[in-house]
């Protein structure tokens, strides 16, 4: 027997993806117009029942996000920033209580968490 085992480094984690539910989007009157649109779309996005149906659920995961943050490529320049702030308000307001520590997860384009 080679004896105890012993602690190493702790590794990196990283976020994988997350379900989308019900959440409250904190946004100016400007750039909610656009929420249904993104929410549409993360919900084409989302895998369904990604980790099996015990689970379930529409999971948005790291590919999917990039794709959701390219939404405001396809709307005219005027209203690409708009867009651009409903999606990251949406990405926050999903990811909300994830982690503390975090400290506004939409804001890290890699998702990773240390």
């Amino acid at each position: 027997m080679d004896g105890p085992i012993q602690p190493g480094p702790i590794p990196e984690v990283s976020l994988l993806g997350f379900a989308l539910a019900d959440c409250v989007v904190e946004i100016d009157a400007a750039a909610a117009k656009y929420l249904r649109a993104v929410h549409r779309t993360a919900l084409e996005l989302a895998t369904p029942n990604c980790f099996g149906a015990e689970i379930g659920g529409f999971w948005l995961m790291q590919e999917q996000l990039i794709q959701l943050r390219k939404l405001p490529d396809f709307y005219p320049s005027p209203e690409a920033p708009l867009v651009a702030r409903a999606v990251e308000a949406y990405i926050a307001a999903q990811t909300d209580g994830l982690n503390s520590s975090t400290q506004s997860l939409a804001s890290f384009k890699n998702l990773s968490l240390s």
